[in-house]
């Protein structure tokens, strides 16, 4: 099997959050696509498979589970298609199965990188945590009750994955995650993942539910987050929303997103090529 490795959301390689895209040839069980990802070291990889109905085919995997979405593989998913398949045109619209969603992948050829969107549909507002839960939160993430930023909500957002949009005022540099039990405490919310946004910067933070690995960007959590932003009147529809993360584990990613007069949320960042193989197994 042919693989691609992509740094996406930076416009040069070795930054930004890597990716293996991986071309399958069908042979292998859910369990192998699992191993292969284990094995490439990437935080997440997509698998494509053959076209039908005009539609590209694609799994995601990380380490432990498959996805039902998620953004950075999407986006580095259709930089590696516009590069094989329309070399020749300067912009291309991809269609992309995953699962039971249909989405649509905007990718421009910018000279050494891709340019690359896409239209996440509109967030579900699954629940406003009550400030009486706010402590409980503030310790999970080894964060005081004064963290915690008072002018805006506590919310679980979700455009396919469920975050906890957690709003901060300072310390996030000390955040991390301090209870072995996080993603069952996560699902007493509604959630699947944290993320966690300073409200001055909107520099992000999120981890694996056992706190072992930081993501170095995450377009599933950057939808819900700007689809939140515009509902609480930090931004307005149209505007570019600019999020930063990576830094603290030094792979600093900028990615930018927008609610567009329909109430749908776009995702777009930079995708940069790095690698190619072959897989043997």
């Amino acid at each position: 099997m042919k693989y691609y490795h992509v740094d996406v959301f930076s416009k040069v390689p070795m930054s930004g959050n890597g990716l293996t895209v991986v071309f399958h040839d069908g042979q292998q069980s859910d369990k192998d696509l699992i191993s292969i990802t284990k094995e490439l070291n990437q935080f997440e990889s997509i698998f494509l498979y053959p076209m039908e109905n005009g539609m590209f085919q694609a799994r995601i995997f990380t380490v432990q589970e498959e996805l039902t979405f998620a953004g950075h593989p999407i986006l580095g998913a259709g930089a590696v298609i516009h590069k094989l398949f329309y070399a020749d045109d300067r912009a291309i619209d991809i269609p992309l199965s995953l699962g039971e969603r249909s989405i649509l992948i905007h990718s421009e050829s910018a000279g050494q990188h891709f340019e690359v969107k896409m239209n996440q549909g509109a967030a579900t507002f699954v629940s406003t945590i009550g400030s009486a839960e706010h402590l409980r939160i503030a310790e999970s993430l080894n964060l005081s009750l004064d963290d915690i930023d008072k002018n805006y909500p506590i919310e679980t957002v979700s455009m396919g994955l469920p975050y906890l949009l957690v709003p901060v005022n300072k310390n996030i540099e000390k955040c991390r995650i301090s209870r072995s039990d996080f993603e069952l405490f996560l699902s007493g919310f509604g959630a699947k993942f944290v993320y966690v946004y300073d409200t001055s910067t909107l520099h992000c933070r999120t981890w694996d539910n056992d706190g072992a690995v930081e993501d170095v960007a995450t377009g599933s959590a950057a939808g819900p987050l700007c689809a939140y932003l515009v509902k609480n009147g930090r931004a307005t529809q149209g505007d570019t929303i600019t999020l930063h993360q990576g830094s603290y584990v030094g792979r600093s990613s900028v990615i930018k997103g927008c609610v567009d007069s329909r109430n749908e949320v776009i995702i777009m960042g930079d995708v940069a090529f790095f690698a190619m193989g072959t897989i043997f197994v």
